[in-house]
């Protein structure tokens, strides 16, 4: 995994609730697996929240 961390815009109703508030993995939804921040988004209201990943699909 890269040590890039990026920030994306994201609207909220585009995202699983889950995917912000959660334990879930970014990319696949995966609640189950260990999780590692992977960057930040950015709603339409500016609040940031971090994303995580599981290493799954979108690992990079």
């Amino acid at each position: 995994m890269s040590d890039t961390i990026e920030e994306t815009d994201v609207s909220v109703a585009e995202v699983s609730i889950a995917r912000l508030h959660g334990p879930a993995c970014w990319d696949c939804g995966a609640a189950s697996r260990v999780l590692v921040p992977s960057g930040t988004v950015r709603d339409e209201t500016g609040q940031v929240w971090t994303k995580r990943t599981c290493g799954c699909v979108g690992a990079s």
